[in-house]
């Protein structure tokens, strides 16, 4: 897909890739990634996520000149593997239903968007709905110990991920409380054992760092009822959500004889709880998507074997072909890609005409402060806070004390340049008692702006001679 291939081929964070980048670096260096003082101090380099994605790809092999393609590859790899649950689930009867399935799933945007993208959300998935795929078969104790690993497994590459486990549960204790125990004995085993492996390697800060999205993010509503328009001005998603919605009355017999409705409807509900938190985009809602044309597909092979030209199969094709039409006049790319090979140019000639500024003034190698986003953490080198976004809206806030310890940072100069978005040239329209606020008043006490660039500022300090310069 044009998708995939412009996002492989971008040499920078696409944006909010750069805290999973860090941790993947971080891995590579065996540092500790979940060592307080360096999340709660400085470098303020957070990572809130469970590591196993970051640790696969730390331990596969680099390309050279893109740290991104790795991970890239193998969130794709992963997202392909999700969604061929939906063939394993058809049988080959019900295979162009899969199919058709399987296309409808790639055209939602969000998962357009993320399938070459440096996140640990498809590994997570992969691992998810193949054990909801898996269960009904496992008859064995030894194979439904499996599926509770891959439940487990699910978990650990992203804690948000608990509905495929719930669902195999449910399932099993409504068909049989045997496999069930087999399956939290499967799940529970691997699960202590990521701990275990976890805790032995990282300590207390671990779990410190993994509950934060619990403990320190607050809801955003307004946020999760933009993510939801978004959603539904989509005329694929709409009509998955009609089909699925048609699918219960003829399914509703065998809904807890399989663990697909369950699935489906437990994804929805943590997905909607997920993306009412700080942070959260349309990304936290592939899962529930992909679940619901899981029990689509299953009701469509329950209803018959193979597939027939009645009048239910074409309605449904009719109504998705009809919204796959609209979706495809969409003009709007950005709202499906991150970039594209005009904007990858524009932004490499920019981070170029940036790093000429910091050779400049002679910091190209120095200390550097970010206080723009999360792209920047991995444009230049030896530079403080890797997720500007998430400490302004949660850590800043809900720790005092890191703010301190940032503003004592500043007011020390210990920063040779400090990098801003382009619109940041003074603390004029920033209140001095909220936390941010005194972050920008410290900034423009000491620094000034001496590079005003297209996508970054430069400050300098004012001791220095700072002096203004455009990009």
């Amino acid at each position: 897909m044009p998708v995939v291939r412009d996002h492989l081929a971008a040499t920078f964070d696409l944006m909010s890739e750069g805290p999973h980048m860090s941790t993947v670096k971080a891995l590579e260096r065996g540092d500790d990634i979940y060592d307080p003082c360096s999340f709660l101090d400085l470098p303020f380099y957070m990572t809130p996520y469970t590591p196993l994605y970051h640790g696969v790809v730390a331990a596969l092999p680099q390309r050279a000149g893109n740290p991104f393609f790795t991970g890239r590859v193998v969130a794709a790899l992963c997202m392909l593997a999700a969604a061929a649950s939906l063939l394993f689930v058809a049988g080959r009867g019900q295979l162009p239903t899969a199919l058709i399935a399987l296309a409808a799933f790639f055209l939602i945007r969000a998962v357009t968007d993320n399938t070459a993208y440096l996140r640990s959300d498809a590994l997570a998935l992969c691992f998810s709905v193949w054990a909801v795929a898996l269960v009904m078969r496992a008859r064995s104790a030894r194979a439904t110990v499996a599926v509770g690993a891959l439940c487990a497994l699910g978990f650990a590459a992203k804690q948000s991920y608990v509905a495929a486990a719930a669902a195999c549960c449910l399932y099993l204790l409504a068909a049989d409380v045997r496999r069930a125990g087999w399956l939290v004995l499967g799940g529970a085993a691997t699960g202590a054992l990521c701990a275990a492996a976890a805790w032995a390697t990282w300590g207390n800060g671990f779990w410190l760092a993994v509950t934060i999205p619990i403990t320190d993010y607050p809801r955003d509503l307004q946020a999760c009822l933009l993510h939801w328009r978004m959603m539904l001005a989509q005329p694929v998603f709409l009509a998955i959500v009609a089909i699925a919605l048609a699918a219960i009355v003829p399914g509703w017999r065998v809904a807890l004889r399989s663990p697909f409705l369950a699935y489906a409807l437990l994804a929805w509900a943590a997905g909607a709880w997920v993306s009412t938190g700080v942070g959260a985009e349309n990304h936290d809602l592939i899962e529930p998507v992909l679940a619901t044309l899981l029990w689509i597909v299953f009701v469509a092979r329950h209803r018959r074997e193979t597939v027939a030209l009645d009048w239910p199969w074409v309605l449904a094709v009719t109504v998705l072909a009809f919204a796959v039409a609209r979706e495809m006049r969409n003009p709007d790319r950005a709202s499906y890609s991150h970039t594209n090979p005009a904007a990858t140019a524009r932004y490499l000639e920019a981070r170029e005409r940036t790093t000429a500024a910091l050779r400049a003034f002679g910091v190209e190698h120095g200390a550097k402060l970010n206080l723009k986003n999360s792209q920047i953490a991995q444009d230049f080198e030896n530079v403080a806070v890797n997720d500007v976004w998430m400490y302004i809206q949660v850590l800043w806030n809900t720790r005092p004390e890191t703010t301190e310890r940032l503003v004592r940072a500043i007011e020390a100069e210990r920063f040779d340049a400090i990098l801003t978005a382009p619109g940041v040239v003074s603390a004029a329209h920033d209140p001095p008692d909220t936390p941010w606020g005194r972050i920008v008043h410290a900034v423009f006490a000491h620094y000034a702006v001496a590079y005003h660039g297209e996508q970054v500022n430069v400050l300098t300090r004012l001791r220095d001679g700072a002096r203004p310069r455009a990009g």
